[in-house]
């Protein structure tokens, strides 16, 4: 061999090395992440929740639940209902109380492989009660988690469960003088929810967590063949951000205050917002 056709050779194998490494890190960079995450800015670890009617309605948001548990921080998914449909269990032939623990099980195995914790609450499928009483309860409820980044329902939809969901999370958010970051959630299921009045303010960038998404979804026996219509809607929500999966959300700002009487643990006395300029 030659001194050229040696020299050639390694430089040729020097540049064979740049290109593909240069692959690698467009790969990965293509896997990353496009924006960062609500409440990032805060530069700390996060406590997020999630405030659901239903075992399963944390997959409407599955992706940017799975990135905050994937970049470190803290996420809690809340159900107000045990699972218990009638409508559910008649069209699966099963009784109540066996489809309520199979959604339950469900539930639970799909909620760790995003990385979240999952709690159930005390109200019941299409019985849920919108009052002081249960206001105040859960008040205390999320008080008590002392949450960073609240995600509810869009209360502008048809399932009585879920505006009653979003009412108790945005209550909540009140009560609590407005203190943690507030987003209300899309619930893409034009067929049953029909969600009305949806623009969305906020998106986040899921691609990186789209495997983590399908596989939570699907983990839930009884939504698992409704995957692709979560995944068109991810596509469509991210053609309208510029990226190719994303979820939308409607972030909820005011630069008003709560007056001290309308504050949990205290009932709203009225008056609303205030505004000063101190």
């Amino acid at each position: 061999m030659t001194r050229r056709t040696l020299f050639n050779c390694a430089v040729g194998g020097v540049l064979a090395h740049v290109l593909l490494a240069r692959g690698q890190q467009a790969s990965d960079k293509a896997l990353a992440p496009l924006d960062t995450l609500p409440g990032a800015e805060k530069n700390r670890k996060l406590k997020v929740v999630f405030v659901g009617a239903h075992v399963d309605d944390w997959t409407v948001c599955a992706g940017t639940l799975a990135r905050y548990a994937r970049e470190g921080h803290e996420v809690l998914c809340f159900s107000f209902t045990p699972g218990d449909s009638q409508s559910m269990a008649d069209g699966n032939h099963m009784s109540v109380d066996k489809l309520a623990a199979l959604r339950r099980e469900d539930a639970m195995r799909a909620t760790k492989i995003i990385g979240a914790q999952f709690k159930i609450l005390n109200q019941h499928n299409q019985n849920m009660r919108v009052d002081p009483e249960t206001y105040d309860e859960f008040n205390k409820t999320l008080s008590a988690e002392n949450p960073d980044v609240v995600f509810g329902m869009w209360p502008l939809e048809f399932h009585p469960d879920h505006r009653a969901a979003g009412n108790f999370a945005f209550n909540a958010w009140l009560a609590s003088g407005m203190k943690f970051t507030f987003y209300f959630s899309e619930t893409p299921a034009a067929s049953e929810m029909n969600l009305q009045q949806f623009a969305p303010n906020r998106w986040v960038d899921i691609e990186s967590v789209m495997d983590l998404k399908r596989e939570s979804v699907v983990a839930n026996t009884l939504i698992k063949d409704g995957w692709s219509e979560y995944e068109v809607w991810a596509k469509f929500r991210g053609a309208e951000y510029g990226c190719k999966f994303a979820e939308a959300f409607v972030h909820i700002a005011t630069v008003g205050s709560i007056a001290p009487h309308n504050l949990a643990p205290r009932r709203w006395f009225g008056g609303g917002l205030e505004v000063s300029h101190d």
